[in-house]
């Protein structure tokens, strides 16, 4: 094992040497990050502004005159003539956000004590026209009530006739177990995503990139047994993998609670889902994935001719790796049984599952199983197929 981890070092010296490459994989995610959720945030907060600060432009087609009080307030929507062409056309051109078209007869309904029917016709692709929506309906349903306490006020009945049970939602899930339950969906995806094309890089470099500056020749011809070689360089592409998932997450943490201000809930819920336990079970359950990933890259780099044989024959994976990624993202998935012996999506629906608070070790003892047993398969394949001079030396 001494001689896999004097291959490592060599890997790392021969990193710290490039500083471009230094600033990528350890810099760079602590810029990224806060950079665009920071122009992320920024750029929702002023849209929000412009829109809670703008009127709505609304067009009402009301021939009877019933929705005349409906829109009086000129702070939330400034009605607006009714534009030239097609109505529909004139909203996805933003004109205006919304077009009211209620019925002739609207007045004379409402005086006989009857229901009339009104047409909104708005774009769902934009945030201005789903505000102006908001606020009609909100205003829709104060003028309801008054509407309906008027018609109650003539039978002589008692408002309460309108309202003949109250609703109270109370929320079972705590701030914790909220966001808990959007983590386990995600991160489980992008742990896999930054340690296979963290591991990616390097692996390449490591292998094909060695056969290219022609200095594998020069490793093999030391005293170090090949399957330490081959392990010292596995160990390396390892690290690697597991420290851009850590450092991408980490940066990814920190721009989150910047993007939230620190509020207090936002810090009680990820100090809930954020526990040793959690960390410490994730860490342990990704060792085996890492090394499963690691060896595919292995193998496969260090069979290629060179780094563009190599990049074509390792980057497949990354697609497949984001395939099942994006699946076990999908609603009712977690509820599917045989998918707990489906290699690499067990891993995260074990994850989701305890993020969620709602842990079930069974299957984490299934996943974390059969991803130690695939990982050991796979170093124990790579390093005899690797052991062959045809592998190691093909041309």
């Amino acid at each position: 094992m001494r001689g896999a981890l004097l291959i490592a070092k060599k890997e790392f010296l021969e990193l710290s040497k490039d500083r471009k490459t230094m600033f990528f994989a350890f810099v760079l995610p602590f810029l990224l990050y806060p950079a665009i959720f920071g122009m992320m945030a920024k750029m929702g907060k002023r849209d929000e502004a412009q829109n809670r600060n703008k009127a709505s432009r609304v067009y009402v087609a009301d021939p009877s005159g019933a929705l005349n009080g409906l829109l009086a307030d000129s702070k939330l929507f400034e009605r607006v003539a009714k534009p030239e062409g097609d109505l529909k056309q004139a909203i996805r051109d933003q004109k205006l956000e919304l077009a009211l078209e209620a019925d002739a007869n609207a007045a004379e309904a409402l005086q006989k004590h009857q229901t009339f029917k009104l047409v909104a016709t708005m774009d769902e692709s934009e945030r201005a026209s789903e505000v102006a929506l908001k606020r009609l309906k909100e205003s829709l349903k104060g003028q309801e009530q008054s509407w309906v306490l008027g018609r109650l006020q003539v039978l002589g009945a008692s408002a309460q006739l309108a309202e003949p049970v109250k609703l109270e939602v109370k929320n079972a899930a705590d701030v914790a177990l909220e966001v808990g339950k959007a983590m386990g969906k995600f991160l489980p995806y992008l742990l896999m995503i930054m340690m296979y094309t963290g591991a990616m890089q390097h692996g390449i470099y490591a292998t094909a990139g060695e056969k290219e500056r022609q200095t594998l020749l020069s490793l093999m011809a030391t005293r170090l047994p090949r399957n330490q070689i081959i392990l010292g360089k596995l160990l390396y592409i390892f690290c690697m993998g597991v420290i851009a998932a850590l450092l991408n997450l980490l940066s990814m943490g920190l721009s989150i609670g910047f993007m939230t201000g620190g509020s207090a809930n936002s810090m009680q819920a990820m100090s809930a889902i954020a526990n040793p336990v959690t960390l410490g079970l994730t860490f342990l359950i990704m060792v085996p994935l890492g090394l499963f990933f690691s060896n595919f890259i292995l193998l496969m780099g260090i069979q290629a001719k060179n780094t563009i044989e190599a990049g074509s024959a390792i980057t497949p994976g990354i697609f497949l790796v984001v395939f099942l990624g994006v699946f076990t993202m999908a609603p009712g998935v977690d509820k599917m049984a045989f998918l707990s012996y489906v290699p690499v999506v067990n891993v995260c629906i074990a994850l989701r599952k305890m993020f969620s608070q709602q842990p079930n070790w069974l299957e984490y003892a299934i996943a974390f199983a059969m991803t130690v047993g695939l990982a050991g398969l796979m170093t124990l394949v790579s390093t005899r197929v690797l052991n062959r001079e045809k592998a190691l030396f093909k041309m």
